[in-house]
């Protein structure tokens, strides 16, 4: 996950500040992880994003799609 979040915080595009984090995100070429559906079936997850809060600590999320405020 730290390279998820370095590409992200050097290649993303800023997508403006959301719930009081800025947030930058990236969609990769490649799955960067994968959420199980109740099912149990895999959905590949291609969009990194890296929240960041007035501290400067940053957590990587693997998502679908950019999150929305």
């Amino acid at each position: 996950m730290f390279q998820v979040a370095r590409a992200i915080l050097e290649k993303g595009e800023y997508t403006g500040t959301i719930r009081g984090y800025e947030r930058y995100g990236l969609f990769f070429s490649q799955p960067i992880g994968f959420r199980l559906d109740p099912s149990g079936s895999r959905i590949p997850l291609f969009y990194g994003e890296v929240k960041i809060d007035a501290n400067d600590r940053y957590h990587p999320i693997p998502r679908t799609r950019p999150s929305e405020g």
